[in-house]
């Protein structure tokens, strides 16, 4: 069977970026190499086996939680690496095509998209901030329940989180939020299904700025805790929640 092409994402480079092999790879995939567009623009590729990525290898796959967690870490570790030294603008998990060529046309297809977006996110990073409920003082990270039994503990201590909580804490969150949207270029907010996720958003920030975040995020932090909340801050990210860019199955 012939082999298929991941796409993880593009970038503005003046010249071919620099890939070792040292870089991260897909499971069963080639090093990372680079595919021109033309106008600086590049698409970091790898070449991956037909028989595990295509249509059908794919639907058993994606049941296999650990061969799929592979994939996720491999195609964050590759898009990361890129943009230490790049504008990125990755594409969704399990992008894939049929050749080189299907690849170079669709993301010529997409190149004005792509260049508005890799200008949107040039010298720019994603951080996370999260507002969350405390029933108690904050312990060593929580394990992932493993059990219905365990499940269920930590769903009742995140209702008892948000019942510890005062009537005001919602309203702190938001102006820390109203603060922090002071120094991002855009900010979005990420649904979450934990009850006592006050807030979930992602800021895109200038590398200048991120001190500026940083400073405030631990100049809140006393005034969350009197109303029985904690903040956190994770980064830097590349900028998957600015960018969208939607590439085609295989069988394109």
């Amino acid at each position: 069977m012939a082999d298929l092409i991941y796409a993880h994402c593009a970038l503005r480079a003046a010249t071919r970026p620099a890939v070792t092999d040292r870089w991260p790879r897909m499971p069963g995939g080639s090093v990372p190499r680079s595919l021109a567009i033309g106008s600086g623009v590049w698409l970091l590729v790898s070449t991956v086996p037909e028989l595990e990525y295509e249509e059908r290898g794919l639907a058993t796959r994606v049941s296999d939680a650990e061969w799929l967690a592979q994939c996720g870490v491999a195609h964050h570790d590759v898009i990361a690496r890129a943009a230490r030294t790049h504008a990125v603008a990755p594409f969704r998990l399990l992008t894939l095509f049929r050749s080189e060529a299907r690849a170079i046309e669709e993301a010529t297809r997409l190149k004005t998209r792509i260049g508005r977006a890799l200008a949107r996110v040039s010298d720019r990073r994603e951080w996370v901030v999260r507002v969350a409920a405390v029933s108690s003082p904050v312990k060593s990270r929580r394990t992932r329940p493993t059990t219905g039994t365990s499940y269920l503990m930590a769903r009742a201590s995140e209702s008892r989180a948000v019942a510890a909580a005062t009537p005001g804490a919602r309203r702190v969150a938001r102006e820390l939020v109203s603060e922090l949207k002071g120094y991002a270029d855009q900010v979005v907010a990420r649904p979450s299904e934990a009850a006592h996720v006050l807030y979930d958003g992602a800021l895109l920030v200038s590398r200048e700025r991120e001190v500026d975040v940083g400073r405030v995020v631990r100049q809140w932090q006393p005034r969350l805790a009197p109303v029985g909340c904690r903040v956190s801050l994770t980064g830097p990210w590349p900028p998957y929640s600015f960018v969208s860019l939607d590439g085609r199955r295989p069988n394109h």
